[in-house]
């Protein structure tokens, strides 16, 4: 499957800036979880100091009775969102964030996701 085709087609909202944000997609026809409609995604906070945080995924329905299949297509979803939402802000952060943090002499996703999801 490909993910980013997926976000891209089922996307519901997605405010993104530097200073983090969030995004929502549907996955009602992927998932048969019960609820309608089953909505996950991903988000960034912003740490302060012109540095975004990592990249996190959220969801609104419960896995818990997932097969496995269906639990490793979630987790590859999940990672896809949360690259999705990287490849749309650069990482987030300022301009000095994006560029010694995130650039691809950096490690880009990989390293940005070392850093703490939030402040407090």
């Amino acid at each position: 499957m490909d993910y980013m085709e997926f976000i891209k087609s089922n996307l519901i909202d997605a405010d993104i800036s530097y200073r983090g944000g969030s995004m929502k997609i549907d996955v009602s026809d992927l998932f048969d979880t019960g609820e309608e409609p089953a909505i996950m995604g991903a988000y960034q906070n912003y740490l302060g100091g012109g540095i975004a945080g990592s990249i996190q995924t959220g969801r609104m329905f419960d896995i818990s009775g997932f097969s496995e299949e269906d639990f490793a297509i979630y987790k590859e979803l999940a990672e896809a969102c949360q690259k999705w939402f990287y490849n749309q802000n650069n990482g987030g952060g300022d301009d000095y964030m994006q560029e010694e943090i995130t650039g691809s002499e950096a490690g880009g996703f990989e390293r940005l996701q070392k850093m703490p999801a939030s402040g407090y």
